[in-house]
């Protein structure tokens, strides 16, 4: 045993024996690859089945815009079809009720508004804001400049002011006629200005003018005036040359703050004056022009 132990081996043999490893493994590749060669001539192929190849796809001719119009309509995100759009309201008609319009305040700042209605049966006159009941069972939905829109059974109806035609009423005229410009109605006796702020007004001329109304209101228009939140008066616009009120000394822009010592914050009271004013024999009239208060006097005769 000891013998065995002290016998070595030498390089010569640790090289020859790496050799017979190599060409064992290279022996065992050949094999194996003539094996597989051998097996390939042996066996016959299998038999496999293609099919023929599709025909080429025909190429569609292009299509109208219109037959992609569906891919716009179509909502991809939600599969449920559009509401049907709401149905559209029928226009309002004039309002059959016995009422007649004399005459709004439109403030376009937006707070109330106010109309002047007469109840053409009981022949009485009142003030009607916004959502005010009127006679003959209908509500005030909206005030413009020259008509007032009622709410009549769940209907819109027109109440237009009375000096103008009802809607689609077409006035008669003469053939070859020419057109006659508008002018104020004829007024009895004329006004004199007798001082600074100071006129003479006939009788006459007021009877006439409060005997037509409807044309008095198209002559002028006032909207409610507001100083820090609270009315103090009534703003005059849109007065006519040659009017009653261009004949007294009206101004556009003046803001009427009392009448004979009545304020004018109160459309109720103000329509009340129109009628005092009827067998008033003097008149004071308060105003604010150009930001400075001026008074007005007028001598009823």
């Amino acid at each position: 045993m000891r013998g065995f132990r002290d016998m070595s081996f030498s390089p010569r043999l640790y090289a020859v024996a790496a050799n017979l490893l190599l060409l064992a493994a290279v022996a065992y590749l050949l094999s194996s690859i003539v094996g597989t060669a051998l097996a390939a001539k042996l066996i016959p192929p299998a038999d496999v089945a293609l099919s023929a190849p599709p025909e080429p796809l025909k190429e569609e001719p292009n299509k109208p815009a219109i037959f992609y119009s569906l891919i716009t309509k179509r909502d991809i995100f939600n599969s449920a079809p559009p509401p049907p759009p709401p149905a559209a309201e029928p226009p309002a008609v004039v309002t059959p009720l016995k009422l007649k319009l004399w005459g709004v305040a439109v403030n376009t700042n937006g707070r109330s508004s106010y109309s002047i209605i007469e109840d053409l049966g009981a022949r009485k006159q009142g003030v009607y804001g916004i959502s005010a009941a009127v006679p003959g069972g209908a509500t005030v939905k909206a005030i413009e400049w020259e008509r007032v829109i009622l709410d009549h059974n769940g209907k819109d109806e027109i109440l237009e002011l009375a000096s103008k035609s009802p809607l689609g009423a077409a006035k008669p005229a003469a053939a070859n006629a020419p057109a006659a410009a508008a002018s104020p109605p004829p007024t009895g006796g004329s006004i004199q200005a007798t001082g600074e702020n100071e006129f003479l007004v006939p009788r006459a001329e007021v009877d006439s003018a409060m005997e037509n109304m409807s044309q008095l209101f198209t002559q002028i228009r006032a909207v409610p005036h507001f100083e820090n939140g609270q009315s103090i008066g009534f703003r005059l616009f849109a007065i006519r040359r040659g009017s009653l009120f261009d004949k007294i000394g009206l101004k556009n822009g003046d803001i009427i703050t009392s009448i004979n010592g009545t304020e004018m914050t109160d459309p109720g009271r103000a329509m009340g004056m129109m009628q005092e004013l009827r067998d008033a024999s003097n008149l004071r009239v308060s105003a604010i022009r150009n930001q400075q208060p001026v008074e007005l006097t007028y001598n009823i005769q």
